[in-house]
Parts: C-alpha cells; sequence; structure tokens
C-alpha cells in the first residue's frame, strides 16, 4: 500500500505539472524583405563657360592718418575727451599732460612782457642814454624767449587736430595714468581720402595693378589694387605684409555717406575658359582633398575622381575625370 501511495503521488505530481506548462505557439514564417526602390537623377555631362571671379569683403579705410603722441614727452594724463568715430576740426584740444603751474606762469610771463615794453617805451620817450635803453631792450627780448620757451613746452605736452578728421583710434590711457614718450594716444583719419583694404585668405591670387569694382549699396565702383605685399616699398613691409589695397578711379563716385570701418565687398575679374566640362558644384564631393562624382555607367552607380580647376560658388571646371555626354548623378529620389 505505501508503494502504491507513492506512485499515485508521482503521477499527479506528472499530471499536474504537465497542465501548468505553456504551450509551444506555432512560429510564423518571416515576412520578406524587398529592397527599396531608388530612382537617380541624372543630368548630362556637358561643356560651357566658366569664369574665375574673385569676390570677399573688404574695410573701408583713410589713405590718410596721424598718429598722435605727446612729442616725445612722458608725463601723467590729464585729459582725454574723444572717442573712435568721433568727427573733430583742425585745432581741436584733443588730449593734453598735467602740467602743473604751466599755464598761470604763462600768464604771468604774458604780464612780464606787457611791463618790459612799457618800461622800454619810457626810457625812449625820456631820452635815456644808450645804456638804459639797450638795458630795456634786452629785458624784454629775454621776457619774450621765456615765453616762448613756456608755451612750446604746454604744446609738446598738449595734441592738438593736426586736420578736420574723425577719429579711429583710442588709446585705453586713464585719467592721472603715466604715459611714456613716443606712445600713441589716438589716430586720426581724414574720411575724405578714402581706399579699401583686404587681408583675407586670397590674397595670393591677387597682383598689383589688378581692374577691380568695389561693391557698395549694389553700386559697382571702378577701382584698382594700387599695392600687394610684393609690391610694398622695402620700409613698409612688416606692416603690409598681409595687406592688399585697393583705390577707386575717382573719389567722387563713392557715397557721401560712406563711414570708415564699414565693411562692403570686391569684385576681380581673373580669368575665363570656353568649351570645358563644366559641372554643378553641388554634384561633386570631398574626401581628403580628393574630388569625386558618382556617374550612371549602364545603369549601376560608379564613381569618379576628378581634377579641378574654375571654382564658382556654382559651378566647377573639369580637368579630367569625366567625358561630354556622361550621366552625371545628381541626386537620388526614393
Amino acid at each position: 500500500m505505501r508503494v502504491f501511495r507513492v506512485l499515485i503521488i508521482i503521477f499527479l505530481i506528472s499530471v499536474l505539472s504537465g497542465c501548468m506548462l505553456p504551450r509551444e505557439e506555432d512560429i510564423l514564417p518571416p515576412d520578406l524583405l524587398r529592397p527599396e526602390e531608388v530612382r537617380f537623377l541624372t543630368t548630362e555631362v556637358e561643356r560651357g563657360t566658366i569664369q574665375d571671379i574673385l569676390e570677399d569683403s573688404i574695410i573701408t579705410v583713410s589713405s590718410v592718418h596721424y598718429e598722435m603722441t605727446f612729442s616725445n614727452r612722458s608725463g601723467f594724463l590729464a585729459e582725454l575727451d574723444v572717442r573712435a568715430g568721433q568727427s573733430v576740426k583742425e585745432g581741436d584740444l584733443l588730449a593734453r599732460l598735467d602740467t602743473g603751474s604751466l599755464e598761470i606762469d604763462i600768464q604771468r610771463q604774458v604780464i612780464e612782457i606787457e611791463r618790459r615794453t612799457l618800461a622800454l617805451a619810457e626810457v625812449r620817450r625820456t631820452g635815456g642814454s644808450a645804456f638804459y635803453r639797450r638795458n630795456a631792450e634786452l629785458d624784454l627780448e629775454l621776457a619774450e624767449l621765456t615765453l616762448q620757451q613756456m608755451e612750446e613746452e604746454l604744446a609738446k605736452s598738449s595734441i592738438v587736430a593736426p586736420i578736420n578728421g574723425e577719429v579711429i583710434f583710442v588709446n585705453t590711457f586713464r585719467i592721472g595714468e603715466f604715459v611714456p614718450g613716443r606712445s600713441v594716444v589716438l589716430t586720426i583719419a581724414d574720411p575724405s581720402q578714402v581706399q579699401f583694404e583686404y587681408s583675407g585668405t586670397q590674397i595670393g591670387r591677387i597682383r598689383y595693378g589688378m581692374e577691380a569694382e568695389i561693391i557698395i549699396n549694389s553700386q559697382r565702383i571702378p577701382a584698382k589694387v594700387s599695392l600687394t605685399p610684393s609690391s610694398v616699398p622695402q620700409e613698409d613691409r612688416d606692416r603690409f605684409r598681409n595687406i592688399v589695397i585697393f583705390t577707386v578711379n575717382d573719389q567722387n563716385d563713392l557715397p557721401q555717406d560712406l563711414s570708415l570701418g564699414s565693411r562692403n565687398q570686391f569684385s576681380i575679374f581673373i580669368e575665363e575658359k570656353r568649351d570645358v566640362i563644366v559641372i554643378p558644384v553641388t554634384a561633386m564631393s570631398n574626401f581628403m582633398g580628393q574630388f569625386y562624382v558618382q556617374v550612371l555607367d549602364n545603369g549601376l552607380r560608379t564613381e569618379r575622381d576628378l581634377d579641378i580647376g574654375i571654382t564658382t560658388r556654382t559651378h566647377v571646371e573639369v580637368i579630367s575625370g569625366l567625358e561630354e555626354g556622361e550621366l552625371l548623378i545628381v541626386g537620388v529620389e526614393r
């Protein structure tokens, strides 16, 4: 009986375990993957004409400017009341050093000269001897020389506008700060003498004497290249090492409201090539300096490496790598 009970328990456990296990589901076959249909957009390779026109931005500057210093004089700054972009008139006081009581001393010396002048006139009126007349004349001459020396000293401690112009640079010196000798305090330019300065990446393609156009508010003004790094005099090489200067043929062609420091565009015609293979620049790719395109050859997409020439914003000249009549892939339609 004990054995019989054990067998019954084993049988029941087996039956119950079978009932609790999940039934296996039928495995459905996977969906068949269909390749995505692709249609290549192509254009036929043709010959045409392409122009190499260099265009870039330039800065409006003045051909006449003055770097103002305190005439090799050092001292503490007492006045500097101008800012960049400010217009000044010839003779305007722009900056000065602290001169202590020099201005009052000059006023006193003016009074002293007047006293000496009256004394000399009195000697002459009363018929004094030659000794007294000459002594009075020397006193007056000495007083005038002293005044001249004081005024020169004051002038060296002041900066006065040399022309009617525009302040294009002001140093960061503050009132009361020590200004070393020969330090440029400010720069004044003549806004009526305009030229244009370029320092971009295309300097190497620009040659002295090239004809150009300055583009200001859609107006194209004839100009020429008047200075390049290779045409700069030896003494100015450091200053103009990476600068090209354009001058317009007629200053009267420039707008009256043209401001120094404004940015405009220039255009230079470099060359034109006819009967060459020209393709859209958007159809060309670049990998590590190698240019290539894709063509449709017997229904298959094939890559072609290119040697290129003139490149514009929209088109590129192909020197080798494509033949006229081939189908150039310019896009894909899915």
